[in-house]
């Protein structure tokens, strides 16, 4: 029986316990970080780390890729659910599958149960793109796939280990299935640093009692839900409508899909309705709702950062969301379809949502993102006779402006929010058979306004991989006829993606934005990735910012004239203040 002291709150404590639990998914963070074999984990940090309560909501988390980080909470409430009271101390379970909660076959989770005293107290989890798992492709993207069963292998909930002990069978079974010795280390480390969570979580919980552990976590919880329903409630009441558009699904380039979501604002609850989405894609262009579930969160979070309260990543920030996605819509396909694209959908999910509530909160919205571009290439290294895969994501787009500051440079999908590292381009040409030209921003890429875009990139490489394949991961490229993504409140549009592939046999072709092609060695690529869009009249601009952007080389003078109506003296080193005033006037 807990005594009035273990059930009195203590503010102090509840702060300390709170960044002692964000400090825990930080540390199991590192440590998975350190201890991986993929460069997609080590170097890029396509991953995250999770601590749970005993019920499965999220009290903290490392989200290097948000759009993991939010699918985390949705596979653990299946695993809950199917396993009832056979959880255990020393269980270990591997889950993937996207039929089941999860957001992504590629994004594998670990969960490890906590108990302290014999009793489940809480749960940590990582969870982490793999570089293989299985499927007909090795890496898993391929266009070409129809159903779930080509793109990977299923992977319900299973123990690993049960009781503390490893179950062999089940890892063998698993091991039998993945292309590269790697991914099963980097399974291993996930297990690792689980294994550090739950720890440091036991030795708090036993520093402090459950009982006060336990309420102070739950004030925690009910006071982020009750400042975000206060800061809901201030935004008028209504129907809201966005929506967004998917070029190409990987086998049509010019085919479009629509991503459409009704918001309803109801004293301090939101509803995202995406029922007036498309049906569902026929191949790998689709979004399971876990997935759609984490981008619907990630733009929610965009709208709460941009205020002025400062809420803690748990389960209470999104106490007041509900989602709804049409059963066979691209949000929300039947099975058996294939989903392995879902999450760069992020992109769409976020910019309707952007774009239905630009008229009621012009603060906090953003001007269009730029849709993101990568490519996952994987085959063999004829340095090692090993086989790689990796992920190009220092390739980089642009996010668009908001009120008050430009969009940040080079920031790139919106379902990483920036967190997801891009490799050290050294790193990028020692773990990969790739030598890499130049990467750089990409000059008057950014989308012109009062508050520019950020900045798009240029990148080339070039790759001496064996029997290599590459396969593009995104969207608004400029062959397929792409539409740039809209500016707001007289902001200019986004830019858009161009990809060419140079073959060595001198042969040139547009890469498209889902399409998988042979890399014979000595293939070139060049990226040339577009800004975001701007926010506001770029006429408002202070002309010495345009002015000083000219002179670090990323905007062009004759940008500077026709986008911002700014004229530069003869030698360029000043601003024409008469002729600038007469234009602008």
């Amino acid at each position: 029986m807990s005594t009035n002291a273990e059930n009195r709150i203590d503010p102090i404590t509840a702060s300390v316990l709170q960044r002692r639990v964000d400090a825990i998914a930080k540390e199991m963070a590192t440590m998975l970080m350190r201890s991986s074999r993929s460069p997609i984990f080590n170097e890029i940090g396509d991953l995250v780390t999770v601590v749970f309560d005993k019920d499965g909501n999220t009290l903290a988390q490392a989200e290097f890729a948000a759009i993991i980080a939010f699918g985390a909470h949705p596979a653990l409430e299946y695993i809950i659910n199917y396993y009832g009271d056979d959880i255990h101390e020393g269980d270990v379970i591997v889950h993937n599958d996207v039929y089941h909660g999860g957001n992504q076959n590629a994004d594998t989770g670990i969960f490890m149960p906590v108990f302290s005293a014999g009793q489940l107290v809480g749960w940590t989890a990582a969870k982490g793109h793999m570089a293989d798992i299985g499927g007909m492709t090795a890496g898993g993207y391929d266009p070409n796939a129809r159903d779930i069963w080509q793109e990977a292998l299923r992977i319900p909930p299973v123990k690993v280990a049960e009781k503390g002990v490893f179950r062999r069978d089940v890892w063998d079974f698993i091991a039998a299935n993945i292309r590269f010795d790697f991914v099963m280390e980097d399974i291993k480390s996930m297990i690792g640093c689980c294994t550090i969570g739950a720890r440091r979580l036991g030795e708090l919980i036993e520093r402090y009692t459950l009982p006060v552990y336990e309420n102070h976590m739950d004030y925690i919880l009910e006071s982020s839900a009750r400042q975000v329903r206060a800061e809901v409630s201030r935004w008028a009441d209504g129907h809201y409508y966005g929506e967004s558009w998917m070029v190409s699904d990987g086998f049509d380039t010019t085919k479009r899909y629509k991503i459409a979501c009704d918001i309803e604002i109801k004293g301090d609850e939101i509803t995202f309705d995406f029922s007036a989405s498309d049906d569902q894609a026929p191949g790998i262009t689709n979004m399971p709702p876990a997935s759609a579930k984490g981008a619907v969160r990630i733009a929610f979070l965009m709208l709460m950062a941009s205020g002025d309260i400062n809420i803690p990543t748990n389960q209470g920030l999104f106490e007041p969301i509900r989602t709804v996605f049409r059963e066979g819509s691209v949000l929300n396909p039947r099975f058996p379809a294939a989903t392995v694209f879902g999450n760069q959908m992020s992109d769409e999910v976020v910019e309707c949502i952007m774009t239905a509530l630009a008229g009621i909160l012009p603060d906090r919205v953003s001007a269009g993102w730029n849709k993101y571009l990568c490519t996952s290439t994987n085959g063999v290294d004829p340095r090692t006779n090993e086989e790689f895969g990796t992920l190009t994501v220092f390739q980089r787009t642009g996010p668009g402006g908001v009120q008050g500051t430009d969009g940040w440079d080079a920031l790139g999908f919106t379902g990483t929010a920036g967190q997801m590292r891009a490799p050290d381009p050294e790193m990028f040409e020692l773990t990969s058979p790739h030598f890499l030209e130049y990467h750089e921003y990409l000059p008057d890429s950014a989308g012109a306004g009062e508050y520019r875009g950020g900045m798009g990139t240029r990148s080339a490489w070039v790759s001496y991989g064996e029997n290599q394949h590459g396969v593009t991961l995104g969207d608004n490229v400029r062959a397929e006829g792409a539409v740039p993504a809209q500016g707001l409140f007289g902001g200019m549009d986004s830019g858009l993606n161009d990809m060419t592939v140079t073959f060595p046999d001198g042969t040139v072709h547009q890469w498209g934005s889902k399409e998988i092609i042979a890399m014979p060695p000595g293939t070139r690529v060049e990226s040339l990735l577009g800004g975001g869009a701007g926010y506001g009249d770029a006429f408002k601009r202070p002309a010495e910012k345009v002015l000083a952007e000219v002179r670090d080389g990323i905007l062009s003078a004759e940008r500077a004239r026709s986008d911002y109506g700014v004229v530069l003296t003869s030698d360029g080193t000043a601003v024409d203040t008469a002729q600038t005033a007469a234009l602008r006037a």
